[in-house]
């Protein structure tokens, strides 16, 4: 009899597990496969196929338990089969999710967005084998630039933004915008990058977010619809004055009285360094956000 319920139990705890688990990566592979009504946002579209994915599992345990487990190793086939020869993995899932934590602002009032795009995950993976952050090159490169513009006046008052900025003074001035080969979307790496200082917007991206983690600073990439562009952590939101302030001493003829456009993420204050933008937390060029890509302190 003991043996018995504890079976029945562990039976009970397995599938309650499995109906738990499912409701996610259900809810976002149907949110790939079903495009949103008409002009319905991409945060409500999702939020109603993860109500459904959340009923459709309650229902399959109470009505069919056995459907609910051939379910769940379908669904990690799926997954197996599609990160090995196709785009979505568990490892997407995960960044999907990061991506709904994102909140999108240029100005005091936050606004989350969230569009999931077939794809993206494969762009993920590529950025991160093409970052170079640890390379030597690399790192005396971003040292070398990130002294290169303001003096350690400005790097006692405002501390170690003056670095990014710097790196984003010389990379931006610096850079030309040549195309991928025709027909591929080419990846360059920073050793490459940064002796041409030429490239698209990924190759800008990834150069930027390379050099300023050479140099101990938080980088992320953004993927929007038809862009990319690092984004760099400078501090807590409530350190938006005084970030505000450094970007307007060390870029006045760029700001002009311009606003200063954040991204916040729990709490967290991060700013692009966008060529497309004349000075740090300058105007987004595409505000809809795709997918952020983070990388490992």
């Amino acid at each position: 009899m003991t043996r018995h319920f504890r079976s029945s139990s562990i039976t009970k705890f397995a599938l309650r597990f499995i109906q738990i688990m499912i409701v996610f990566p259900m809810a976002v592979l149907l949110s790939f496969y079903i495009k949103p009504y008409g002009s319905m946002e991409y945060e409500l579209h999702f939020m109603i196929c993860l109500i459904f994915s959340a009923c459709a599992s309650v229902l399959i345990t109470r009505y069919s338990p056995r459907l609910i487990v051939f379910m769940f190793f379908g669904l990690l086939g799926i997954l197996f089969v599609n990160s090995t020869f196709s785009d979505t993995s568990l490892e997407g899932i995960y960044g999907d999710y990061n991506a709904m934590l994102v909140n999108m602002t240029s100005n005091p009032h936050n606004v989350s967005y969230l569009k999931p795009v077939r794809g993206t995950y494969f762009q993920d993976q590529r950025v991160k084998r093409a970052m170079q952050p640890t390379h030597p090159k690399v790192r005396t490169f971003a040292v070398e630039n990130s002294t290169r513009y303001f003096n350690d006046e400005y790097y006692r008052k405002f501390g170690k933004v003056t670095r990014y900025y710097s790196l984003f003074k010389h990379i931006r001035l610096n850079w030309k915008y040549v195309n991928d080969p025709l027909g591929m979307d080419y990846y360059a790496h920073p050793t490459e990058s940064m002796g041409l200082l030429a490239g698209d917007c990924d190759d800008y991206a990834i150069l930027m977010a390379s050099s300023v983690m050479a140099i101990g600073g938080e980088a992320r990439i953004v993927i929007t619809e038809n862009h990319m562009y690092t984004e760099v952590k400078v501090g807590d939101v409530d350190d938006l004055d005084e970030v505000s302030y450094a970007v307007r001493t060390l870029f006045p003829d760029e700001v002009n009285g311009g606003k200063i456009h954040f991204h916040e993420t729990n709490g967290e204050l991060w700013i692009n360094l966008d060529y497309t933008a004349s000075y740090p937390g300058g105007p987004f060029l595409e505000p809809q956000l795709y997918s952020v890509i983070t990388f490992d302190k």
